[in-house]
């Protein structure tokens, strides 16, 4: 993606890129007016806020322009839906996954000067502001929340409860990761719905982030399999053969590679 390579990131165009995977001629000028509006009027908040001397004016402000004017919050009804993805449709909905409703958290933030970051938090995307000594970190799918370390914690023990809370976990997320943590919960959905087609355009855009990352070569060969394009599906398996020669499923790579050439020679 094209937004990637911008000094810095651009991470507002890289999740408007992964939107057309559902309309690709979406209206990307009239998303990014929306973002510029969004920011202007959090800006004027923001200005009210601290000349009545509130603490943490511009993240006091963020949220009542987003979470309690605008109503952005998070679809718990229908939380596996692909429009839950898609920025544009989130912009207009105002209902999104965490990841999505945090990437419109940090893009009107930068447009209004605000110092914010993604975090990856387990199973649950949060956005986080390093003030002094300390984080101050916000939850987007649940109307904005500030949350504590204790309140980190005890979201971890319902989102994730396998794992042990460490603040490690609210480290800084790169665009590049949170473009492809977006495009891995579509991936999910499509192939849970068993769209193949829908699946294998993802998965093409993964591997344009991650040209060799062996499970999605993997999970590609079997999209391309399933829709007939065997020669396709055989390159991407010799591939995974090529990167991992000692891989622990070698056997049956090999076996796969030689049912594809067998077919694609049955297609002469």
């Amino acid at each position: 993606m094209s937004a990637l390579a911008a000094e810095p990131p651009r991470l507002d165009l890289a999740a408007l890129a992964i939107a057309t995977l559902d309309k690709p001629l979406l209206d990307a000028p009239g998303c990014l007016h929306m973002l510029d509006v969004l920011a202007c009027r959090v800006q004027v908040e923001a200005e009210r806020l601290s000349e009545k001397g509130e603490v943490l004016a511009p993240l006091r402000a963020l949220r009542h322009v987003l979470a309690d004017i605008e109503g952005f919050r998070g679809n718990e009804d229908d939380y596996h839906s692909p429009e839950n993805s898609f920025l544009d449709q989130v912009l207009e909905r105002k209902l999104g996954l965490p990841i999505t409703l945090s990437v419109v958290y940090l893009e009107v933030a930068r447009r209004a000067g605000i110092s914010l970051y993604g975090v990856p938090f387990p199973g649950h995307f949060l956005v986080a502001h390093d003030a002094g000594d300390h984080k101050l970190v916000m939850d987007p799918f649940h109307h904005g929340d500030i949350l504590t370390e204790h309140g980190c914690e005890e979201l971890l023990k319902r989102v994730a409860p396998q794992l042990k809370f460490d603040r490690n976990m609210l480290a800084p997320a790169p665009v590049e990761l949170i473009a492809y943590r977006m495009l891995s919960n579509l991936r999910r959905v499509y192939l849970g719905r068993e769209d193949c087609e829908r699946g294998l355009a993802v998965v093409d855009m993964l591997l344009l982030l991650a040209p060799d990352h062996p499970g999605e070569l993997r999970t590609r060969a079997a999209l391309l399999g399933s829709l007939g394009a065997y020669r396709a599906a055989l390159k991407d398996v010799e591939r995974c053969l090529q990167l991992s020669p000692e891989a622990p499923d070698r056997e049956r790579l090999e076996m796969t590679a030689r049912e594809l050439r067998e077919r694609a020679a049955l297609l002469n």
